[in-house]
């Protein structure tokens, strides 16, 4: 009963910031898409791009305090370090649910440049919203049904095409790439159509990985493999979150260079046998994500067993250090 009055309360106010929050910050980047559209200057588009993240910068923070207001999950992080804003990233992470963004935002907030992902083509054209990710250089991709392709064989590789070309924009600036190499969130129904050899993951897909690579592998950092980990949950839906249900969320982070180890060349990837190489490297990595996600999810299953009742905050930061409790 207790938990149902509290549920009662925080949803629909939470919702209600969320939601006056993204229009706001919503409204002024897409008036900095306009903007950029009106006045065809490439050094201004430098400076309405500029003010563009300045505002979503303000989105995200205002995000993680509505998190933390009303929900305050635990965060346990690892592997922050030496990460820098005027680097070149190719982020890769399994993908469970709607709040993985929010999270990955949180995180690498003033950490890493802006994340950016790709978006479908056609949503450049939606009002505000297209106009709000032009702003913000968002790279497109143009994605064809089976239907369109066994029609016209013709723009078979075209969708790879326009991907390499909007990545190409980004070359010369400091730029963080986020890619789910999945392809889409992982759920069990998913899983067993697939028929996936991972027991928490999906298969992974080199085109886009590949693509990145090509485009941006001489000027990157490192590539960000980003283990993401809801303990308890398999595949957790935004419901799961607003309930209460997600006290923790867990996250590892490993820095990986091109050409050490097994991470394949530049020239390697620029190879005809490129494709070959980031594919074999993304299913070690995978298989490698899989045993994390297993561990973590045992231990996580025996400290729920173990531990004691508690009327401290358990909410703490990435550094493990309780800073605002939640009001509710």
């Amino acid at each position: 009963m207790i938990l149902f009055l509290k549920n009662t309360a925080r949803i629909p106010l939470f919702l209600v910031f969320l939601i006056l929050n993204t229009i706001l910050h919503g409204s002024l980047v897409s008036l900095c898409g306009i903007t950029k559209f009106i006045v065809p200057i490439s050094k201004f588009h430098i400076i309405i791009s500029r003010f563009a993240y300045w505002i979503s910068g303000g989105y995200v923070m205002t995000n993680n305090f509505l998190i933390k207001i009303f929900y305050d999950p635990e965060w346990d992080i690892k592997g922050l370090a030496n990460l820098k804003m005027n680097g070149t990233y190719l982020v890769l992470c399994n993908h469970l649910s709607l709040l993985d963004i929010p999270s990955l935002q949180r995180i690498f907030f003033k950490k890493i440049p802006f994340l950016r992902f790709f978006i479908k083509q056609q949503l450049i054209f939606v009002p505000f919203l297209g106009q709000g990710l032009w702003a913000l250089n968002f790279p497109s991709m143009k994605r064809y049904s089976k239907e369109t392709l066994n029609k016209h064989p013709e723009l078979s590789g075209k969708d790879l095409d326009t991907t390499k070309r909007s990545c190409e924009n980004l070359r010369g600036q400091p730029v963080s790439m986020l890619i789910y190499a999945e392809g889409t969130r992982f759920t069990i129904e998913k899983h067993i159509k697939t028929n996936s050899p991972y027991k928490n993951l999906l298969k992974p897909r080199a085109g886009g990985v590949h693509t990145v690579l090509r485009s941006l592998g001489d000027e990157l950092t490192s590539i960000l493999d980003v283990t993401l980990v809801y303990p308890g949950h398999k595949s957790p839906n935004l419901f799961d979150f607003l309930l209460g249900k997600i006290p923790r969320v867990l996250i590892r982070i490993k820095a990986i260079k091109i050409g050490e180890n097994d991470v394949p060349s530049f020239e390697k990837i620029k190879s005809k046998e490129g494709s070959l190489a980031v594919r074999k490297f993304l299913n070690q990595t995978w298989e490698l994500k899989d045993k994390l996600i297993s561990k973590i999810h045992s231990e996580s299953s025996t400290t729920v067993m173990i531990a004691q009742p508690t009327s401290e905050p358990s909410s703490t930061n990435s550094s493990g250090v309780s800073s605002i409790t939640s009001l509710f």
